[in-house]
């Protein structure tokens, strides 16, 4: 569901169909009900409408974060039959509150209906002749409402078994779709999209996510990284409950292959062997490894031994890095390569089994009849089959360090938030500390400085003829700084000057973007400079202002110590000795 009556529906765009549906992949039957409405990254409403670069009225005042809003169109591929049109301006998110129980379809479509007819009643209001104050606040007051007879709703079952997301991307360029998770301004949950142009369908099952998707009250956020002013059109994107989909055929090409070890990989039997050395490569089974994986078909191992022995000798080989997700146990094959689709969230239709055992192979064919099997005396020849035969990229060949990234992101999220300093030291955040000196590094530490109002030091809101005068202060330094996680380009969120007196960094200037707030990047920042300029103290006045109690709250938590306050400012000390610098890397 969708907060669409602010979106122009008699604008026009080419629309490019989607060919697929979710319905192929996954049988959906519940889903949670959600409420996506626009939203800023960066937002302090309602005063930054007066110094925000990219603020526009929306027809309720409030700011414009989607170029149309939330343009809805019919699809039958989509959730109950409507898909949206979004194009993101810079900053902007797509956000929902995690509304209690997962619903049975044919509710969620009725209650889809009553969000229909409530959303075309506050279309008449926003579009109406009422003063905008007025038709904000009959809006607000609507939707308020609403959000709280979600939140009433009686929990059943709240678990979703996947995440579901189908679109088509307008941009000619790939990029990640980052979704983050939120508990008010602390993150707890985060992975990322890859977005390529054209149609993208994703399942992430269970095990891609983690409790936080299922906290009621908790807030999720979707937006392009590093501010990319992406257009997409959107049929899915929602928590749900179903089953996978098997298909009853093979896929036209192989995606994974599934070897098998004994007298497959390797020359004779694990547990018959007593000097591991004598287990060596079979002929052409290295060359067949590399040639795979140059391809971007990924690789694991499906086999019957135990894991603490057999995983020595793959490692000993020199070939334990193709390898992902494998599954080395007594158990039943068919059930190793059924997790190993679910692990790397691909259809089992697309796997293929190398094995030199016909038993072997009979039964995974036996279970799932998709699933390419073949004898290892047909390897010299696989190769050339038209299953294997792909177009190889840039891309393509970095496939596999794709997903050996995207499984340390599923062992993290897998964890759960076991606290956020325990979360974010998984992520890699990596600051990048530069000199801004290029107009559109200039531009967008202005744009910080009169934007940002809850992480902003002085609260002073410059023009640009007075932030270039700033920039020349003399015997100061400008800084600024981008950050990056394994899930995506932030990129430049803060700015800062300062001078150094007697071995000391005296602030004059520090604003920072609110998405890093919560990550601890403050700590790292301030420790780098300390030792960057060798000094062994900082000295920081916050001016206080009715927006940046959290800079107050954030230098108190990374262990900044007051000197000094009055009713106007607040007069910090600070050294090395700061927590948690060790979440965030400093370049």
């Amino acid at each position: 569901m969708y907060q669409f009556y602010y979106a122009n529906q008699k604008q026009k765009y080419r629309q490019n169909a989607c060919v697929d549906k979710i319905q192929n992949h996954f049988e959906i039957t519940a889903i949670r009900p959600t409420m996506w409405e626009e939203h800023c990254l960066e937002c302090s409403a309602p005063l930054c409408y007066q110094n925000c670069l990219h603020y526009v009225a929306r027809s309720d005042g409030r700011c414009k974060r989607f170029e149309n809003g939330f343009w809805t169109f019919q699809s039958d591929k989509a959730c109950c039959g409507q898909g949206v049109h979004i194009k993101f301006r810079k900053w902007a998110n797509m956000m929902t509150i995690i509304f209690p129980d997962m619903i049975p379809m044919d509710s969620y479509q009725k209650l889809h209906k009553k969000n229909q007819k409530l959303g075309n009643r506050l279309k008449i209001v926003a579009n109406s002749k009422l003063p905008t104050k007025v038709r904000w606040e009959i809006i607000r007051t609507e939707e308020y409402i609403r959000r709280r007879k979600l939140r009433m709703m009686e929990t059943t079952n709240n678990i979703p078994d996947a995440f579901v997301f189908h679109g088509y991307s307008y941009d000619k360029e790939k990029y990640n779709l980052i979704i983050e998770i939120y508990n008010d301004h602390t993150p707890v949950y985060k992975t990322a999209l890859p977005i390529v142009p054209g149609e993208n369908l994703y399942v992430l099952n269970r095990e891609q996510l983690a409790p936080e998707c299922w906290t009621v009250n908790y807030l999720v956020k979707i937006y392009p990284e590093n501010d990319i002013e992406a257009e997409l059109d959107i049929l899915w994107c929602d928590f749900v409950c179903g089953k996978a989909v098997a298909s009853e055929k093979s896929a036209d090409k192989v995606k994974c292959v599934v070897w098998d070890l004994d007298n497959t990989v390797w020359d004779g039997t694990l547990i018959e062997t007593d000097d591991l050395k004598k287990l060596n490569l079979k002929a052409g089974v290295l060359e067949t490894i590399q040639e795979l994986d140059r391809r971007g078909i990924i690789q694991s191992i499906a086999s019957k031994n135990d894991m603490e022995a057999a995983w020595p000798v793959v490692e000993n080989l020199g070939i334990a890095e193709y390898f992902l997700y494998p599954q080395i146990h007594w158990n039943a094959k068919s059930g190793s390569v059924e997790q190993i689709a679910k692990s790397l969230n691909i259809g089992i239709d697309s796997l293929a089994l190398i094995d030199d055992s016909i038993f072997e192979r009979q039964q995974v064919r036996s279970q799932f009849p998709q699933v390419r099997t073949y004898d290892v005396s047909e390897l010299s020849n696989l190769l050339q089959l038209p299953e294997f035969v792909v177009m190889v990229t840039e891309e393509s060949k970095k496939r596999r360090a794709m997903y050996q990234a995207e499984k340390k992101r599923n062992e993290i999220m897998s964890q759960g938030n076991q606290g956020t300093v325990e979360f974010l030291k998984k992520c890699h955040l990596t600051i990048q500390l530069f000199s801004p000196e290029t107009e559109n590094q200039v531009m967008r530490c202005y744009e910080l400085v009169v934007r940002t109002n809850q992480l902003n030091m002085s609260g002073k809101k410059y023009s640009i003829e007075e932030f270039n005068e700033v920039l020349h202060r003399s015997e100061h330094k400008n800084f600024a700084f981008s950050c990056h996680d394994d899930f995506g380009e932030y990129g430049i969120v803060g700015f800062g000057q300062y001078r150094v007196e007697q071995e000391k960094l005296i602030f004059t200037e520090f604003v920072m973007s609110c998405r890093v707030a919560g990550k601890y990047v403050e700590s790292a920042l301030f420790a780098n400079l300390l030792k960057k300029e060798s000094c062994n103290q900082g000295i920081f006045e916050v001016r206080k202002t009715k927006k940046n109690a959290l800079l107050r709250r954030t230098l108190d938590d990374i262990g900044f110590r007051e000197v000094s306050y009055d009713e106007d400012k607040v007069l910090y000390e600070f050294s090395e000795q700061l927590k948690y610098t060790e979440l965030v890397s400093c370049l």
